[in-house]
């Protein structure tokens, strides 16, 4: 695997076109040095995980008998969930959250069942170089959420949450596409469905 392969497949699914919403709508209201807080330590946490996947991902599967088709077919399932919420506007109730967003934005978005499963799915325990290769494409992809946050926050001066929303929406409904696709994915490679040429 070469690293701009295993980059733009993870761009795609954790970059900042996700990103940039999710942390507009969970800092909403907060001060430069929470955002800051919670963009660093969602980060964190989400190379943390995504390193994990990436050094242990196969072995897991291996361990509790996890095909590829069942893999695919829950991240699926799971993001087609999250989509519903975002595109019915569940998100949009007042919640407390003690973690300031950062739950939210590290679960639901950096650490995503699409990407998730891509670096299960990518995963190679019996040879170093890709290993490195994806550890470093997720590192990279994380360093380039937390640049356009960054712009991202200079940009909140002019951006109103309410037009925010309606990307929201928008993100929604490609996300719950998304979902559709890894949900069929999945069912293809479990043989319940014929591939679609």
């Amino acid at each position: 695997m070469k690293f701009v392969e295993a980059f733009s497949i993870l761009v795609a699914v954790a970059g900042p076109p996700k990103i940039l919403l999710a942390f507009l709508m969970d800092t909403e209201g907060a001060d430069s040095r929470t955002r800051w807080r919670v963009a660093l330590t969602s980060s964190a946490i989400a190379l943390g995980v995504g390193l994990f996947v990436v050094a242990a991902g196969r072995l897991l599967l291996s361990l509790f008998h996890i095909s590829d088709g069942a893999l695919l077919l829950a991240s699926g399932v799971i993001l087609f969930v999250h989509a519903l919420d975002l595109v019915l506007g569940r998100k949009q109730e007042p919640s407390h959250d003690e973690t300031g967003g950062t739950h939210e934005l590290a679960t639901a978005y950096y650490a995503n069942p699409v990407a998730l499963a891509y670096l299960f799915l990518l995963a190679d325990t019996q040879s170093v170089q890709v290993t490195f290769v994806l550890a470093g494409a997720f590192a990279a992809v994380i360093a380039l959420d937390l640049a356009a946050i960054a712009v991202l926050g200079i940009a909140m001066r002019y951006v109103k949450v309410t037009y925010a929303w309606v990307l929201v929406r928008v993100l929604g409904i490609l996300l719950a596409a998304l979902g559709v696709e890894q949900i069929v994915n999945g069912l293809e490679a479990l043989r319940v469905l014929e591939p679609v040429s």
